[in-house]
């Protein structure tokens, strides 16, 4: 025989599963979203990067452009003060190999320009075509998270009824109660609403379920197949 406050206490603890395995769910949810929200802004970040570093490239070769400028006019002004013809044609050679320089640099800067506005387009395009994506991902986030605040909450309620269920049970009965529970993997009232146990899955023929509706005592009443004890979780059954 156990106290009929133990079918309300696994009541109690059967919710509690059930929402720790909804918090467990949302979880996993949640993780795929990210997952996904981070590969989509890889994508991104990877386009962007592509940009930037050519973006670098063109900015090293206008720099280099600058500077062979400046050794240039360096060059001239050395080429006023020269001490020498042969000093002076080295000078002029020095001046016409910088300017080769930068025109070959110049070439090569118009290649990297088209090839810097092919990527801006791209990370543009990359952008615009994830932003729907990204900003669904997200609200499904948000959704998830105030959905697992609430049945967090709704988890430390039960917690408190659980506590307050055992706060009237003697302690011997709680002792009694665990050992079905791992007698009965858990499960230690089964509901009969449907004409079979709940626990074993054993359906009753017409005259044996008539016999047990008709003799039924929570907490006292057991199934003859597996022995948890039964009850009706339905006010109105039939027969």
């Amino acid at each position: 025989m156990l106290r009929e406050e133990l079918l309300d206490l696994q009541k109690k603890e059967v919710e509690l599963l059930r929402l720790n395995t909804k918090i467990k769910e949302l979880e996993e949810k949640k993780k795929k979203l990210l997952d996904k929200l981070e590969e989509i802004e890889n994508k991104i970040l990877s386009a962007k990067k592509k940009l930037e570093e050519k973006e670098s490239k063109l900015k090293e070769l206008n720099d280099f452009i600058e500077y062979k400028k400046e050794r240039i006019e360096e060059l001239k002004k050395q080429k006023e003060s020269a001490r020498s013809r042969d000093e002076f044609k080295k000078i002029l050679r020095l001046i016409a190999k910088n300017e080769d320089e930068i025109i070959k640099t110049k070439q090569q800067i118009t290649g990297i320009e088209t090839e810097v506005e092919a990527l801006r387009d791209a990370y543009e395009k990359v952008k615009a075509q994830f932003a729907p994506e990204i900003e669904r991902i997200k609200e499904e986030i948000e959704d998830i998270e105030k959905e697992v605040n609430v049945v967090k909450r709704k988890v430390e309620e039960v917690r408190s009824q659980i506590e307050a269920i055992k706060s009237q049970v003697p302690e011997e009965d709680l002792k009694k109660f665990e050992e079905y529970k791992s007698k009965f993997n858990g499960l230690v009232f089964a509901d009969i609403s449907s004409g079979s146990c709940e626990g074993c899955g054993m359906t009753y023929s017409s005259a044996e379920y008539r016999e047990l509706l008709k003799n039924i005592k929570p907490g006292k009443s057991r199934c003859p197949y597996c022995g948890r004890f039964i009850y009706v979780k339905n006010a109105v059954v039939k027969c």
